[in-house]
């Protein structure tokens, strides 16, 4: 297929007679599960999600077929054996496999989530007549807002920061899809942050949104967090008003 200008018509060919090419999909984009439940719209409470299956078959039916093409259109997989940026499946394979388990890769979820979060604050600051920020560092702070925000240590970034009467309102998020090591240094991280942060003047707020049943396997940290932090709430709690409730206090 690579280089293929009718890419969709041609991979739908391809896994019509050569039906088990599904099942290396999967580790073309990094995983290692067979099915995956993609989110599609997270714009509603109830978040949507369509699942994909890569198990091996003898056949596919039509829909299947053009189920599993569009999966790999939306993500850009096609586009990238079209445009000929992957021109030896064998080596990219090697290339996947070696990293990972990099950071970059643990880091995908959080990524996500952010993405996510910003839509909903892009939502509410537009509602309220209020500006923000992502991925707020001092110095852009200080260039956009003209305020002097104190740090802890001088990579301090936060994803987002919100102006609202000359204060700042600051926002850290991240998502927990397994659990591990991190999830209690990262609670203490934003307890003792919460701590630095109540004796700035021109700090509001410092809000912590966090998700995932990774968390399930930290809910000793996580609990000491919310007793000592004044506003830590999940995904769920913004749709319902939560986090355009604490933003207008």
């Amino acid at each position: 297929m690579i280089g293929k200008e009718n890419i969709k018509e041609e991979f739908a060919n391809l896994i019509s007679k050569y039906p088990n090419v599904v099942s290396t999909i999967p580790i073309l984009i990094a995983v290692r599960e067979k099915n995956l439940d993609v989110l599609i719209d997270f714009k509603n409470p109830n978040w949507e999600y369509k699942t994909y299956s890569f198990y091996k078959k003898k056949e596919y039916s039509r829909s299947e077929v053009m189920n599993i093409v569009d999966f790999c259109d939306r993500l850009g997989l096609l586009q990238l054996l079209k445009e000929k940026k992957i021109k030896n499946l064998v080596d990219y394979c090697i290339g996947l496999e070696v990293g990972i388990g990099t950071n970059g890769r643990k880091n995908r979820g959080g990524k996500i989530m952010e993405d996510i979060i910003e839509w909903h604050i892009k939502s509410i600051c537009e509602t309220l007549n209020l500006d923000y920020i992502s991925q707020a560092t001092k110095k852009k702070i200080l260039t956009k807002w003209n305020l002097q925000l104190p740090v802890d240590k001088s990579s301090r970034q936060y994803d987002f920061a919100i102006l609202n009467n000359q204060k700042l309102i600051l926002i850290e998020t991240n998502f927990f899809s397994g659990g591990g090591s991190k999830l209690k240094s990262v609670a203490g991280e934003f307890q003792s942050l919460d701590y630095f942060l109540r004796n700035i003047e021109i700090v509001d707020k410092f809000i912590w949104i966090t998700d995932g049943i990774g968390w399930d396997t930290a809910k000793l940290p996580l609990k000491e967090t919310f007793i000592n932090n004044d506003y830590i709430i999940n995904s769920k709690m913004i749709f319902d008003g939560v986090l355009e409730a604490i933003i207008k206090l």
